[in-house]
């Protein structure tokens, strides 16, 4: 089943366009990953899955509802984005944090019940963040932060989890611990889109890559068909060299200094 479909996507900030027609499918339960250089339009067809931003032209399918006719509580009970940088003002618990994400569930004036509760406690457990509950979050690591940002988005429980650059600015062991987790809440049945420059990752851990490039899409494919020396060097302008990984039939991408 389709959980999302773009149809000849085009989006302009002012009059040039900055996503050309762009068209895809996410399938349910799919891992997908967007990657491509500055520029092309990653995050912001991210945006424009979830309505944060409005297409100019075509249309995005969301379980088969065109996206604009969906209800905000509604289609955040579907789609849970969470964006690449998320800075907090006030230093609120962990807890409270995660607990912003019933928001969907909740009337005007409306206190937290029983089954928010339960869903903030599965949430912080998921997210393996049980132990930081009632520490403020300007007190934890960047890598700690950005699992707090993923549980809040969890506790809308969404089936559909969009993810810009969430390993950005972050140490070896906290860039395993976020696409670890990702992985397990895809083998849940969460449908996940991930943008992220690192290749490898993407490689590592996403079912099917689309390259961006100038604000459409360049390719489409598995990683191994899609990642070669060829494209790469075409879409990044940059020499690589490109070995499987040791373990799995999958391409792992390395520069190639000049001069040696």
């Amino acid at each position: 089943m389709k959980a999302i479909e773009a149809k000849n996507v085009k989006f302009s900030y002012d009059t040039e366009y900055v996503i050309k027609n762009v068209s895809f499918v996410l399938q349910q339960g799919e891992f997908l990953g967007i990657i491509g250089p500055n520029g092309a339009g990653k995050s912001t067809i991210l945006k424009l899955l979830c309505r944060i931003l409005t297409p100019k032209s075509g249309s995005i399918i969301v379980f088969d509802k065109n996206i604009s006719t969906i209800h905000r509580k509604d289609l955040a009970r579907q789609i849970a984005f969470v964006p690449q940088e998320t800075h907090f003002a006030l230093n609120f618990s962990v807890e409270n944090i995660v607990l912003m994400g019933r928001y969907p569930y909740l009337g005007v004036f409306q206190r937290e019940g029983r089954r928010d509760i339960e869903a903030v406690e599965y949430t912080l457990e998921r997210a393996d963040i049980l132990e930081f509950r009632k520490r403020p979050i300007n007190s934890l690591s960047s890598g700690e932060r950005q699992r707090v940002v993923i549980a809040r988005a969890l506790a809308q429980q969404p089936q559909i989890l969009l993810l810009d650059e969430p390993t950005s600015h972050l140490d070896l062991h906290h860039q395993f611990a976020i696409m670890e987790l990702l992985k397990r809440l895809n083998t849940l049945g969460i449908s996940v889109i991930i943008v992220n420059h690192d290749l490898n990752l993407a490689s590592l851990y996403c079912r099917r890559l689309l390259l961006m490039y100038e604000g459409g899409i360049h390719s489409e494919g598995t990683p191994q068909s899609l990642i070669n020396e060829r494209t790469l060097q075409e879409v990044y302008k940059t020499e690589v060299k490109i070995i499987k990984h040791p373990d799995k039939n999958i391409p792992q991408i390395f520069l190639h200094p000049k001069g040696e």
